[in-house]
């Protein structure tokens, strides 16, 4: 074979390797962009670019660890109870022992719930919806008994500077809080993709009987999947709760957790699991968080920012189906 037909074997290989899944977002993307721009003189502006990108730091590190989860073919519906849950009790222990153990134990008690649920899914069995639709009222409950039912506010100095500085904080031109979420999408990236447990991941998600025939610990993985999805909307909820400088009950209890499964449904990760990536939940981020600011700026109602968002969802849903179907 000449050196000019290897080429455009080579070539053809690449058109054949495009992935499908990214045509829908990304043109909404660009669609997005040019109506938006055209309709408003401030959407294309830097100010607002890097405000939206700081405003969809927690969502992107939340749908990048809900990913794992439905790359496995479940969910996690406990994330905003974890992100209230993290919020009060670094808000509590900061007031009277200061910023290093208010962070660790913070951190810490959303990673305990992420283990809970995945020892409750991976050894007991329980179904992955089942168990984090529990957690989510179990945790939501306990984060009103940790705070009293109230916003726990008066943060001491310097600490409440320094938690600020996680939320809202820049190092030069970059803000904290973007940097710390591309670091957990690329930690995230890598394990997918580089190493034995994300292999099992996917495996997992294609088919369990199988995965389970091929010698890959089920329950191990299942555990490894929701104390990566526990830490990352830790992560969030510490984030989330610098910005506001306070520890707040309901802080989780609003759209993120729907946005979140959102993001990873619209950036192409198939709901039955096997297919997608963290890649492809980032494409979803942002076109969440673009779509959602331009209508914010068109002074487009809330109510139908909802309607829209859920329909751009259960369309990429079908389109997930239609793709599953058609191998």
């Amino acid at each position: 074979m000449t050196v000019t037909s290897s080429l455009a074997v080579g070539r053809r290989t690449r058109r054949l390797n495009f992935d499908p899944a990214l045509f829908g977002p990304t043109l909404a993307l660009v669609l997005m962009f040019v109506i938006y721009s055209v309709a408003s003189p401030h959407f294309l502006t830097p100010g607002n670019i890097t405000n939206v990108l700081v405003q969809s730091a927690p969502l992107l590190i939340l749908a990048s660890g809900q990913t794992f989860a439905l790359l496995m073919g479940g969910l996690d519906l406990s994330q905003g109870s974890i992100i209230s849950l993290v919020s009060v009790v670094t808000a509590t222990i900061m007031m009277n022992y200061g910023i290093v153990p208010a962070a660790v134990i913070g951190l810490a008690s959303g990673i305990l719930v992420g283990l809970a649920n995945g020892l409750l899914i991976g050894r007991a069995r329980i179904q992955p919806f089942i168990v984090t639709l529990g957690m989510l009222y179990m945790i939501a409950g306990a984060a009103l008994v940790v705070s009293g039912g109230s916003t726990v506010f008066g943060l001491p100095q310097p600490d409440v500077d320094i938690f600020f500085w996680f939320g809202g904080g820049f190092i030069g031109p970059f803000p904290v809080p973007l940097i710390i979420a591309f670091i957990l999408v690329a930690i995230a990236y890598f394990v997918l993709t580089r190493t034995p447990v994300g292999r099992h991941i996917y495996a997992i998600g294609g088919s369990e009987q199988v995965a389970l025939m091929s010698g890959i610990n089920v329950a191990r993985t299942k555990i490894f999947i929701y104390v990566m999805s526990g830490t990352f909307a830790a992560i969030a909820g510490f984030l989330l709760s610098g910005r506001v400088i306070s520890g707040q009950p309901l802080l989780g209890s609003g759209d993120l957790l729907l946005q979140s499964i959102g993001a990873v449904i619209i950036g192409g990760t198939s709901i039955f699991g096997g297919r997608g990536g963290v890649l492809r939940t980032v494409l979803g981020v942002l076109v969440i968080a673009f779509m959602v600011n331009g209508l914010n700026l068109l002074a487009i109602s809330t109510f139908t920012q909802q309607v829209i968002v859920g329909a751009i969802i259960i369309l990429s849903a079908w389109a997930n189906a239609l793709r599953r179907e058609t191998g």
